[in-house]
């Protein structure tokens, strides 16, 4: 059993090493890392009791402080691995979810600390025998193991994305290994005692079959950070790096000539509309018009400027933004657009919020979300219907058509790079992608409310509510085109 406990330190050590060095920046790998090498503390410090010890105390010239001090680091060990777990593992979920500013997971991991302080002030002495277990501790370290599960489960659960909830799943497949340690090494465990000359342990002895989840979970860790990666790490030979350079070069390409098209289809209908105002002699029109294509332009300009963010990694350039008039900024720019198809537009300002955001990237996703809406509607029957409202503390805007719908098998797919349903050259499939990675960047989320084929679609966006600086009352209004105002279906 020797060789075993050693493969189990090893291979956890090795394991949170790994984590860290690769993704060292990622705050929930540095949580894992840190719950890995602590976890192999204990098996550490059955390895030194049975054989580095026994040892030691047969060699006449090894001296009683250096056997004393051997032991006594063995139960600082230990009570580390036994006493901070729990701790770890609910620390790791909290910040798994993603739903937690920076700010409030410090402060979480903080007061969470405090009753595993408080419970080690209070237990009886641990020297010259170190004696751990007890009701006390079952209860406690069962509600952080079962705090961990849940953060787990709802993040999946909550994860719309296909490709991020698949990679959630395998890392709750993780989760299950590392809840059997509660079963075994706490809710199983009467108590272990580290005497002066012996290691005692009173359970239900389900702890010897530890290694197997250990050795289960290395391999796990192994096949699918080559195959797929996860927790924040990707192990790949130097061919699979290149490939991955060559998608993300023909990604960004792609996601360019996406941007481009829409503007340009923008501009496009603009054109049309002056030169028929200039045929009328309708100057004032010509004119609005006319600043229409430059905001436009300007939009083009900052969009191109930001291309490689958007290849690589999005990065935020925030700001305060009063979300009412950035929304009524881009549907000015689509209005050719609705005019050209003669589609009606709704608009239900419940709430005018001033958000610290990245404007640019705002835009450009919600214009995305409308155009794929206004593409999806039947010229002369469409309606568009937009809502800006507080739900559940956070901001909400709700975008809805009434035109052909998702089915459901698509409706797990939209947010995949590349996978798109619309026919023609000109259709990338990047458009949702790059939206959902704008939304996850300022903490919030986008998701298919509802959708049905030939009943049209409800998208929401979310932006959390520590993003608010403050909230706007006054001069709000409910506007339509000849309509009143729209409460749409929240499901």
């Amino acid at each position: 059993m020797t060789l075993f406990y050693i493969g189990m330190f090893t291979g956890l050590w090795i394991m949170g090493t790994v984590l860290l060095v690769n993704n060292y920046k990622n705050k929930y790998t540095c949580w894992m890392s840190a719950l890995f090498i602590i976890a192999g503390f204990a098996s550490f410090s059955v390895v030194v009791n049975q054989t580095v010890l026994p040892f030691f105390r047969e060699q006449e010239d090894v001296s009683f402080w250096v056997i004393e001090s051997t032991r006594i680091a063995t139960i600082v060990l230990w009570g580390i691995e036994y006493h901070f777990l729990p701790y770890l593992f609910l620390m790791s979920g909290i910040v798994f979810t993603g739903r937690f500013s920076r700010k409030l997971q410090n402060g979480l991991a903080f007061l969470l600390l405090i009753p595993i302080i408080l419970y080690i002030i209070y237990v009886p002495p641990i020297y010259p025998e170190a004696k751990f277990g007890g009701t006390l501790f079952k209860i406690l370290s069962g509600a952080y193991f079962g705090g961990g599960v849940l953060f787990y489960t709802i993040s999946y659960l909550r994860e719309n994305n296909p490709s991020n909830r698949r990679n959630r799943f395998r890392t709750n497949l993780v989760v299950i290994a590392i809840c059997f340690v509660y079963a075994s090494d706490y809710y199983g465990l009467n108590y272990f005692l580290i005497g002066k000359r012996s290691l005692e342990i009173s359970s239900n002895n389900l702890w010897q079959l530890n290694f197997l989840i250990v050795f289960w979970l290395i391999l796990f860790f192994i096949y699918f950070s080559l195959r797929y990666g996860f927790m924040g790490i990707k192990l790949r030979i130097e061919q699979q790096k290149l490939d991955f350079s060559m998608r993300s070069l023909t990604q960004g390409t792609a996601i360019l000539n996406h941007t481009l098209k829409n503007e340009v289809q923008k501009i496009n209908y603009l054109s049309e509309k002056i030169r028929d105002s200039i045929s009328k002699d309708c100057k004032d029109e010509a004119l609005q018009d006319i600043a229409s294509i430059l905001k436009v332009t300007d939009h083009m300009l900052s969009m191109v400027t930001r291309m490689k963010e958007k290849a690589d990694e999005i990065i935020l350039k925030e700001q305060p933004q009063q979300l009412r008039a950035l929304l009524d900024m881009q549907l000015a720019s689509l209005g050719a657009i609705l005019q050209e198809k003669h589609i009606l537009l709704l608009k239900d300002y419940r709430v005018d919020p001033e958000l610290v955001c990245d404007p640019v990237h705002i835009r450009e996703t919600f214009s995305n979300i409308c155009l794929n809406a206004i593409e999806s509607m039947e010229e002369g029957k469409g309606c568009l219907e937009i809502t800006l409202a507080e739900w559940k503390k956070d901001v909400i805007i709700w975008v809805k058509d009434n035109g052909t719908g998702i089915s459901k098998e698509n409706s797990t797919k939209v947010f995949d790079p590349f996978f798109t349903t619309k026919k023609g050259t000109s259709h990338y499939g990047l458009g949702l992608s790059y939206c959902y990675s704008v939304m996850q960047k300022h903490g919030g989320n986008l998701k298919i409310l509802k959708s049905e084929p030939g009943e049209g679609t409800l998208m929401e966006l979310r932006f959390p509510r520590r993003r608010v600086l403050h909230w706007r009352t006054d001069s709000l209004n409910s506007s339509a085109q000849g309509v009143t105002e729209f409460h749409p279906p929240v499901t």
